[in-house]
C-alpha cells in the first residue's frame, strides 16, 4: 500500500494504552506535509475540539486528545462526538464538499483553552495519565477536556452553527 492512494468511504482504526494519543500515534498516519501524528504531537497534542488536526484532511476521530472522553460516560461521549461528525459529513454532502481540515489557529486556540481551564485545577501538579505522565518522554499536558460535557457540547454546537468554524471545508 505504500506510495499508493486508496479511495475509501470510511476507515475504522482500533488499537490499544497510551491514553488518548497512543491509539492514533501507533498508526503510520501521515498528513499532507508528510508528518505523522506521532511527529506532530511529539511536543504536545493538537486537536481542534479533540477531533481533528491541521494537515490531516478528512481525518475526524472521536475520543481524541483534549476531548471530554475520560470525564464523561464513554459510550455517551463517543455517541455525542459521533453525532457531531455525522452532522458535519451530512453538511458536507448537502453542500457538495469533499474535504475538511482543522486549522492550525483553531487547534492552538483549543489547546490554549484547555490549558487555561486546567491551570485553575490541581491536575498540573499530579503525576497522572490525565497529564500524560505515565509515558516516559511524553509532554506533560492535560489530555482531557476539563470544561465539562455541557460546555464541550456548546463549543461543538457553536462550531457547527458557524458553518464548522475552526475547519476549512472545500
Amino acid at each position: 500500500m505504500k506510495d499508493r492512494e486508496v479511495e475509501l468511504d470510511i476507515l475504522v482504526f482500533a488499537t490499544g494504552f497510551d491514553f488518548l494519543t497512543g491509539g492514533l500515534t501507533s498508526i503510520d498516519i501521515r498528513g499532507t506535509n508528510g508528518e505523522t501524528l506521532r511527529e506532530k504531537w511529539s511536543s504536545g497534542s493538537r486537536a481542534h475540539l479533540g477531533m481533528a488536526s491541521a494537515h490531516f484532511p478528512n481525518l475526524l476521530y472521536i475520543y481524541g486528545p483534549q476531548s471530554p472522553s475520560a470525564f464523561c460516560n464513554g459510550p455517551t461521549c463517543a455517541e455525542l462526538q459521533g453525532d457531531f461528525v455525522v452532522a458535519c459529513i451530512e453538511h458536507m454532502r448537502r453542500n457538495n464538499l469533499r474535504r475538511i481540515e482543522a486549522t492550525q489557529e483553531a487547534e492552538e486556540a483549543w489547546r490554549d483553552h484547555v490549558a487555561e481551564l486546567v491551570n485553575a485545577t490541581l491536575f498540573p501538579r499530579a503525576q497522572s495519565w490525565y497529564m500524560g505522565a505515565n509515558i516516559p518522554g511524553k509532554k506533560r499536558e492535560m489530555l482531557v477536556y476539563p470544561g465539562g460535557l455541557p460546555v464541550y457540547l456548546q463549543k461543538c454546537k457553536e462550531s457547527a452553527d458557524a458553518g464548522y468554524a475552526g475547519f476549512v471545508l472545500s
